[in-house]
């Protein structure tokens, strides 16, 4: 071994180069048994990671976009929009100035909506409510579908923690080997 292949390995075991020096030793020729062992493992554990993340990258863009579609509201048409609250059974919104509208009104249950509750109005361009939503339904249907998000993205990282003590104690052993030695040997 020359001094420059020492000095690549040492480089890349103290860095972020320890993919470099792993594909180094699938090239390298006339390879030692012990290098050909680890050389495979080293692909085999690359693959099967690799394959695992990206798998989770898709995971995640599709349940991002799960996350997101809770937070659609009313899609159609409408001038404006408002958020007001239920006040003594009247939903009061404040559009230049403050207005009462009962619920029954425009298609909500006035039992179905305790105090304080938030309503999304939407408004035509004669002002006229031509839709409302309970917003605060909304906000715990978005609530759930994040805390979905954040542990499914919390089972992620668990699993490839898992993956790592796996491909250590059996497929990648000779891999994770052989770095030890490399990183343990004098130049």
């Amino acid at each position: 071994m020359d001094l420059n292949d020492s000095a690549l390995k040492i480089n890349a075991i103290q860095g972020l180069g320890i993919i470099r020096l792993g594909f180094w030793l699938v090239k390298k020729p006339n390879k030692t048994a012990e290098e050909a062992s680890a050389a495979k493992a080293f692909l085999r554990t690359f693959w099967i990671t690799l394959s695992i993340v990206l798998f989770f990258v898709v995971l995640l863009f599709i349940l991002t976009g799960y996350t997101m579609d809770g937070v659609a509201g009313y899609q159609g048409d409408y001038e404006e929009s408002r958020t007001g609250r239920i006040e003594n059974g009247q939903i009061c919104y404040v559009k230049n100035e403050l207005y009462y509208i009962s619920p029954e009104e425009i298609g909500l249950s006035a039992e179905e909506l305790p105090e304080g509750t938030h309503i999304n109005l939407y408004f035509d361009t004669e002002g006229n409510v031509v839709a409302a939503e309970n917003a605060d339904e909304i906000e715990r249907e978005v609530q759930s579908r994040v805390i979905f998000t954040v542990s499914t993205m919390g089972a992620m990282v668990v699993v490839l923690i898992a993956f790592a003590i796996i491909a250590r104690k059996t497929f990648g052993r000779p891999w994770y080997q052989w770095v030890t030695r490399v990183r343990n040997e004098k130049i």
